[in-house]
This record gives structure tokens, C-alpha cells and sequence, in this order.
């Protein structure tokens, strides 16, 4: 998929609950991909087996998410042991969540430099669906990506 097959530029769906990052961060990466949806119908299509008002995403490795999008007939893949590198070289060519684990959080992934022509610069352009959590606004560095971690990453391949 390139950077113009997808409206990496659509605003972040920020989430409307403490607990449901992963279901706000999903929205934002189905609707930026063309699938219309809203944060409740992802709530719904998760399920309690997958998401919880107590815990979250129960399954921290993304394959929840992977499981709910092939539900919806949306091919997509996940890595529940994202490096910097991994998440740097696809951000931007397609739609990708990504979550922390000592973050507890997941937002979506925009852009990447290299997506972009910038091939000297390291960070990540997010979609993140509660800016400021644990000092991490609309953009994450690899410092930040590495003290938040270890990372997953779901991606909807091209």
C-alpha cells in the first residue's frame, strides 16, 4: 500500500473511555483505511473476550485485533514483539496500531520518516487516542518507544 492509498492524515479517534486505547486506536486505523465504523461498533465487535472495562485489551500481543479485523473480512497481520526498527520501516505504507506494555496504552501509527523521503530522521507520527499519556503526545521517538516497551504492532498489509 503507499503513503496516498490511505488517509493517514484523518484526526485521531480519542478514545472515550480509560480503557478502551485499543478499540479508539482501531477505529481511527479502519476508518483512515476506508472502512466506516465508530468506536462503539469496535467496543461491540471485540467483545468481552477480547476487551475489558477492568483490564483492557486482554491479549497485550495484538492477536485480539487480528482476530476482530478477519471478522470484518479485513486481512491483517500482528507482532507481538515489535522492534523500533520493525515498527519505523512499515510506519506509514499502511495503516498500524501499535501498543506498549509498560505504556498500557495502544494509538495509532500515521506516518513514519521513511515513508515520507526522510531517511536520517527517527520518530513516529501517531494518531494517539489520549495525547499526553505518560508524556506522549501526537509523535514518539525511539526513546520513548524503548522505556514504554516492549512494543506489539498490528498492521492491515498492503
Amino acid at each position: 500500500m503507499a503513503v496516498n492509498d490511505w488517509d493517514w492524515k484523518l484526526p485521531p479517534e480519542l478514545q472515550d473511555v480509560p480503557w478502551d486505547c485499543s478499540a479508539a486506536s482501531l477505529t481511527w486505523a479502519l476508518n483512515a483505511f476506508g472502512y466506516p465504523t465508530t468506536e462503539s461498533e469496535v467496543v461491540a465487535g471485540l467483545g468481552p473476550e477480547r476487551l475489558s472495562p477492568t483490564y483492557g485489551l486482554l491479549d497485550a500481543s495484538g492477536a485480539g485485533l487480528v482476530s476482530y479485523l478477519a471478522e470484518l473480512g479485513i486481512p491483517a497481520m500482528n507482532s507481538a514483539e515489535a522492534s523500533w526498527a520493525d515498527v519505523l520501516a512499515a510506519a506509514g505504507y499502511q495503516p498500524m496500531v501499535v501498543g506498549g506494555r509498560y505504556w498500557c496504552h495502544w494509538t495509532g501509527v500515521r506516518m513514519g520518516p521513511r515513508a515520507v523521503g526522510y531517511q536520517n530522521s527517527e520518530w513516529l507520527w501517531l494518531a494517539n487516542p489520549a495525547p499526553g499519556w505518560m508524556g506522549v503526545s501526537q509523535y514518539m521517538d525511539d526513546i520513548q518507544f524503548d522505556t514504554l516497551g516492549p512494543f506489539s504492532a498490528v498492521w492491515f498489509p498492503a
